[in-house]
C-alpha cells in the first residue's frame, strides 16, 4: 500500500535535489556574469567612454522585481517569487512535498 507513495516521493525528491543543484550552478554563473558586467561598466564609466544613470537602472530593476507593486522590494516580493518558482518546478509531479524535501536537501548538499 505504501510502496507507490514512497516511490513517487523518491522520484520527486530526486528531481528536487537535481533541480536545486542545477539552479545553484546557474545562480553562481549568473552572479559572476552580473558582477563582471558591473565591473566592466564601472571601468568604462571611469575611463569616460560611457555614462550610466544608476538611478534609472535601480528604478527599472525595482519595478521589474516588485511583484506586490508597493514600490519597494521586501520579503513579500521574495515570497511571491519563491512560491511561483516552486509551483513551476513542481507542476505535474506526483509528490510536491517530496520535491520540496529533495530541493531543500539539494540546496544544502550540492
Amino acid at each position: 500500500m505504501w510502496r507507490p507513495v514512497l516511490s513517487n516521493m523518491g522520484i520527486s525528491g530526486a528531481l528536487g535535489a537535481v533541480s536545486a543543484a542545477a539552479l545553484k550552478t546557474v545562480g553562481r554563473s549568473l552572479a559572476a556574469f552580473l558582477g563582471l558586467t558591473f565591473v566592466s561598466l564601472q571601468v568604462l564609466t571611469y575611463s569616460g567612454f560611457v555614462t550610466v544613470n544608476w538611478t534609472v537602472v535601480h528604478r527599472r530593476v525595482r519595478e521589474a522585481l516588485d511583484t506586490t507593486k508597493d514600490g519597494r522590494l521586501d520579503i513579500d516580493d521574495y515570497r511571491a517569487w519563491l512560491k511561483k518558482g516552486l509551483v513551476v518546478l513542481s507542476q505535474g509531479l506526483p509528490s510536491t512535498s517530496g520535491f520540496l524535501v529533495g530541493f531543500m536537501l539539494g540546496l544544502r548538499v550540492f
